[in-house]
């Protein structure tokens, strides 16, 4: 059976399960979790997204996420696949550290907010490992109740409980203890296994993402060309031709990645770059790097202009 391709559009708001391939541990020890939240904190620089919440087990990690810019699948890519470099040097591994497929359950924010931090925050007292939330180190629960600045953006969560900060943070502590930490966040199966909430969440949400498709297939490839040559300076000739040099790869990895955004198959690609797929994957992998993204990003500002 075919995978649903991952709902995504500017302000979805993500639970996000990532577990270990073959559920081995990816967190062997303090180090690795600190490598993993630095990473985090990075690509929340780049990316531009929120995190509400976060915990790190010993072999899977929730997120809370909301994606105001960049689409959910190229945040967790960086993410996973630097950190996963770090832990294969680190433990002189090969291959994949991660399950094939993280999960990423598209939640009506507005009914479901409180309810999925509280469940994130009590998940080591599922598991038996603390008595309570305050006794875990590798999660986000610290954040809430200290006011640890940086990482997460307790405001948002905070203000539901009072405006006044040192209210806030009590109301939330007794919202934490006073909850059943085996109660489901949500009382609905998760609809085509990737939306939870109510049919009129679910209705809103297939008119948005009708709409970014209807976007999406309005952008031909001149328009994103152009967009490259007004930012970057490198016209379509320059793009398609042989010759070679940094900035040349760099443009014609921010087309690839562009088309593929706006629902151009790599087949199509070939055709117009005159590259085989293998090539175009390969392009497609500079858009992840620091400086690509940065570049890609522009061109999207100019795009959208």
């Amino acid at each position: 059976m075919a995978r649903q391709p991952r709902i995504q559009f500017e302000g979805a708001f993500y639970h996000i399960i990532v577990r270990g391939n073959q559920k081995q541990d990816i967190f062997l020890d303090d180090s690795d979790c600190r490598r993993y939240l630095e990473r985090l904190k990075t690509y929340k620089n780049t990316c531009g997204f929120i995190l509400y919440a976060y915990i790190l087990m010993r072999n899977h990690v929730h997120l809370l996420v909301e994606t105001p810019k960049d689409p959910i699948s190229r945040i967790m890519h960086r993410i996973n696949f630097t950190y996963t470099q770090y832990f294969n040097r680190k433990y002189a591994k090969v291959g994949h550290l991660f399950q094939g497929r993280y999960k990423s359950y598209l939640c009506d924010k507005d009914t479901y907010l409180l309810n999925l931090v509280r469940y994130i925050h009590l998940n080591p007292v599922r598991a038996g490992l603390v008595k309570d939330a305050a006794g875990y180190e590798w999660s986000s629960h610290g954040d809430y109740v200290h006011g640890t600045k940086g990482l997460v953006d307790t405001d948002k969560v905070l203000r539901l409980f009072s405006e006044r900060l040192g209210v806030a943070r009590q109301k939330y502590m007794e919202f934490v203890t006073g909850g059943d930490s085996d109660t489901n966040p949500w009382p609905y199966a998760a609809y085509e296994q990737q939306i939870i909430g109510d049919e009129r969440f679910i209705e809103k949400v297939e008119k948005r993402t009708e709409n970014v498709e209807k976007r999406a297939k309005k952008i031909p490839i001149r328009d994103l060309v152009q967009a490259i040559e007004e930012e970057m300076g490198v016209g379509f000739p320059e793009l398609i031709s042989r010759r070679r040099g940094e900035l040349l790869r760099t443009a014609r990895g921010i087309l690839v990645a562009l088309a593929k955004e706006t629902g151009y198959k790599m087949v199509e690609l070939g055709r117009i770059l005159k590259r085989d797929i293998s090539v175009l994957s390969r392009l497609a992998n500079i858009a992840e790097t620091r400086e690509g993204a940065k570049a890609l990003q522009k061109v999207r500002i100019r795009l959208n202009a």
